[in-house]
């Protein structure tokens, strides 16, 4: 998988798509699919950022995070997009904040990726890559009050890594992950077990 001379170039490719009447999630993804599967995965885990009132945004790119990451596993050369989910509009004031906070970003994170490790974004490398994203999708398509960021980070890392062959940055997605997961999983417990003790004192 070649290193892209722009990867924040790639992504501006949707600005004159949908510059004026926005596009479906479905039109957004071919744009950006047809360079790669993992290019797809990084513009809906740079969607997962983007705050989006009255729209389940979240819920919507996790579980097409899901998909596309499972269809890596299996066809990578033509990532799944659910029909229903696909048809959901992006406006395109959602698409311009989109633009003007994920290209400044990738830029700045492309700066920091190279080459290295590529034993890890090839072979079993990009299998455990796309379970990874696959995890971080069930994380972001959850009703976390302000606890996507971190799944949506950790699926850019993994699929930027992956853009560019850096298994350094992979791994950064992993740890960024994992951390994630732990944490959530724990505060999860821990509210189940008070919740628990709770229930213990009250009289009925």
């Amino acid at each position: 998988m070649p290193r892209r001379s722009s990867i924040a170039s790639d992504l501006a490719r949707l600005r004159r798509h949908g510059r004026r009447d926005g596009m479906t999630v479905a039109a957004a993804g071919e744009v950006v699919a047809q360079r790669s599967a993992p290019l797809l995965l990084l513009f809906l885990g740079l969607l997962g950022f983007i705050p989006s009132p009255g729209l389940p945004l979240g819920m919507i790119t996790g579980v097409l995070v899901i998909c596309v990451a499972f269809g890596l596993l299996l066809r990578p050369d033509n990532p799944p997009i659910p029909g229903l989910l696909g048809r959901r509009r992006l406006s395109a004031a959602l698409l311009h904040r989109f633009m003007r906070f994920a290209i400044p970003f990738v830029r700045r994170l492309e700066r920091l990726f190279r080459p290295r490790l590529t034993w890890m974004v090839s072979g079993l490398g990009v299998a455990i890559a796309a379970i990874g994203i696959l995890i971080q999708g069930i994380g972001l398509a959850l009703p976390l009050p302000f606890g996507n960021l971190p799944f949506a980070l950790a699926i850019v890392l993994i699929a930027l890594g992956l853009l560019t062959r850096d298994g350094l940055g992979v791994m950064a997605g992993h740890f960024v992950g994992i951390a994630s997961t732990a944490l959530f999983v724990t505060l999860g417990i821990g509210l189940f077990r008070a919740g628990t003790n709770l229930s213990t004192l009250l009289p009925w």
